[in-house]
């Protein structure tokens, strides 16, 4: 078998091969198109989710004209 450093080959309990480790700073670029591809995202928000869905609706709402403007200068009226 050959052993490709950044790639870990773990076996079960009976020894057969049941997942592979790779280190994704070394073969991401190799790796991530195939991902995008299955739906895969490697990027893990640090935000929660509920968040995240209210700034995206936010910013088609606006997109869509639906914002409110404050003129700067009565900001701080």
């Amino acid at each position: 078998m050959t052993h490709i450093a950044g790639i870990t080959i773990e076996k079960d309990k009976q020894g057969n091969a049941r997942y592979a480790r790779i280190d994704l700073k070394k073969y991401g670029h190799l790796l991530n198109p195939i991902f995008k591809e299955l739906g895969i995202e490697d990027d893990i928000s640090p935000y929660d989710p509920k968040f995240v869905a209210k700034i995206r609706k936010s910013e088609k709402e606006f997109a869509e004209g639906k914002g409110t403007k404050i003129d700067i200068e009565n900001l701080w009226k």
